[in-house]
C-alpha cells in the first residue's frame, strides 16, 4: 500500500501517490468517485456490497463509505485490525452519532478520520449545497483536507465541525422530516391530499408545502435512515409530542394564547431579528411563486458556463417581453442518464415568468424558437 510521509497524520501526501476505494456506487458513491478523479488521485477505485472490501483496504489509501451508517460501522468493523494511520477515512451517512465512539478509537490508533454530511439529495447539483465536514481528534487533518477538497471541487458550501456538534445537523433533520410526515399524515386522516392543499394554500400555507414536498420527494429511503437510526429518536418525539399538548392546551382555553404565541416568537427571535429575516427570505420565496404562476416555462442548457445567461436574455428582450422571474437550477440528471451530457454538472434548469400582458401566443413562440436554436431544450411549456 501506498505508505503516508513520516509524521503527524497532517502530513500531506500528493493525491497522485494515492489510491482511494469509494464504498457504495449509488448517486454520492458515484459523485465522490468522479470528485476524486478530478484531484489527481492514482486510482479510484469502487468496492460494491459483494465485493473484498479488505482486499481494497490493504491496497488504499484513502477510504470513503457512501452508504448508511449501519453499513459504515459493518463495514469498518470488519476490517479493524488492519485500518492503520496509513489510512484516511471519510463517510457521508446522515447519521453519526453512533459511529463516534468507533472514530474516537481510530483517531487514538493514529488513523485520520473526518465524516462529512451533505446538506441535501445527492443527485442534486452540490454547488452551493452546504457540506459540513467533521473533525474527531488530533489526526483529522489528513482526512479533513480531502473532505474540504472533494467539496471544494463541487463548489459547495463548507463548513468544518467537531463531529460532537454533529447532533444538530441530526436534530435539525429529524424535527423537519418527522413534522413533514406528520403533517401529511393530518392531511390524509382528513381526506385532504397535498395537491388540493395548495390549491386552497394562502401564501403561509403554501409555504408549508414545501417543505413537505421536499421531504416526500426523497421517497422513503433517506428518511428512514434519519428517523429510525438516531439514537434520540424517542427523546425528540416526545419533545413533539409535549410541544402538541402545550399547543392544544392553550388553544382550548384562549386565555393567554397569544401570549403563549408570543413566547415562540420571543425565543427564535435572537437580538439580530432572526424571525425578521426569515420572514422576508420566505416572503421572497413567495413572491417569485407568485411570478412565475401567471405565465411560465422552463427550459434546459447542457453547457453551462460564463456568459450563457447573457446570451438566454436576448430572445426575450428582442420581443420586449417583461420578466418577471428568472430562476436557474443544476438539473438533477440521473445515473443512468449521465452518459448523454459531456458534464452532467453543467446541465442547468432554467424557470422563467414573463408577465401575461406583455407576450402573446407568437412571441411566445419565437422566444422558444430562438432559445432551441441556441441548443436549449424546451422541457415545460407555458399554456395558452
Amino acid at each position: 500500500m501506498p505508505e503516508r510521509e513520516k509524521g503527524e497524520s497532517s502530513q500531506f501526501v500528493p493525491y497522485e501517490q494515492r489510491v482511494a476505494t469509494v464504498v457504495g456506487k449509488g448517486v454520492q458513491g458515484t459523485k465522490v468517485g468522479r470528485a476524486l478523479e478530478s484531484l489527481g488521485f492514482k486510482q479510484v477505485k469502487f468496492c460494491e456490497k459483494d465485493d473484498p472490501f479488505l482486499d481494497f483496504v490493504e491496497t488504499s489509501t484513502d477510504l470513503v463509505l457512501a452508504i448508511d451508517n449501519v453499513g459504515v460501522e459493518d463495514r469498518l468493523r470488519s476490517v479493524w485490525p488492519y485500518l492503520t494511520p496509513n489510512h484516511r477515512v471519510l463517510d457521508g451517512s446522515s447519521v453519526k452519532a453512533p459511529l463516534i465512539p468507533m472514530y474516537e478509537d481510530l483517531d487514538r490508533r493514529g488513523v485520520s478520520v473526518a465524516p462529512f454530511h451533505l446538506g441535501a439529495k445527492p443527485d442534486m447539483s452540490w454547488m452551493g449545497i452546504k457540506a459540513w465536514v467533521c473533525t474527531v481528534g488530533p489526526n483529522s487533518e489528513g482526512a479533513k483536507r480531502l473532505g474540504t477538497d472533494i467539496f471544494l471541487s463541487t463548489n459547495s458550501f463548507i463548513i468544518v465541525i467537531d463531529i460532537r456538534e454533529h447532533h444538530n445537523i441530526e436534530k435539525a433533520q429529524w424535527l423537519t422530516m418527522a413534522t413533514s410526515h406528520i403533517f401529511l399524515t393530518a392531511l390524509k386522516r382528513l381526506g385532504f391530499p397535498l395537491e388540493r392543499f395548495d390549491n386552497f394554500a394562502t401564501l403561509n400555507a403554501e409555504l408549508q408545502t414545501q417543505p413537505s414536498g421536499r421531504t416526500a420527494g426523497q421517497g422513503p429511503g433517506i428518511p428512514s435512515e434519519v428517523l429510525l437510526n438516531q439514537p434520540a429518536k424517542w427523546e425528540l418525539m416526545q419533545a413533539v409530542r409535549e410541544s402538541a399538548k402545550d399547543f392544544e392546551a392553550a388553544l382550548s382555553t384562549g386565555y393567554g394564547f397569544q401570549e403563549f404565541l408570543q413566547g415562540n416568537i420571543d425565543y427564535h427571535d435572537n437580538p439580530k431579528g432572526f424571525v425578521k429575516a426569515l420572514f422576508e427570505k420566505a416572503g421572497m420565496i413567495g413572491a417569485t411563486n407568485a411570478n412565475i404562476r401567471m405565465f411560465s416555462f422552463k427550459f434546459r442548457v447542457e453547457d453551462e458556463g460564463p456568459g450563457t445567461l447573457r446570451r438566454l436574455l436576448e430572445p426575450f428582450d428582442l420581443e420586449d417581453a417583461d420578466m418577471t422571474a428568472f430562476l436557474s437550477q443544476r438539473a438533477e440528471v440521473k445515473v443512468d442518464e449521465q452518459h448523454k451530457y459531456q458534464d452532467p454538472d453543467k446541465v442547468v434548469d432554467f424557470y422563467v415568468g414573463i408577465n401575461p400582458k406583455t407576450v402573446d401566443p407568437e412571441k411566445d413562440r419565437r422566444i422558444k424558437e430562438r432559445l432551441v436554436e441556441m441548443g436549449c431544450e424546451i422541457t415545460e411549456n407555458s399554456s395558452w
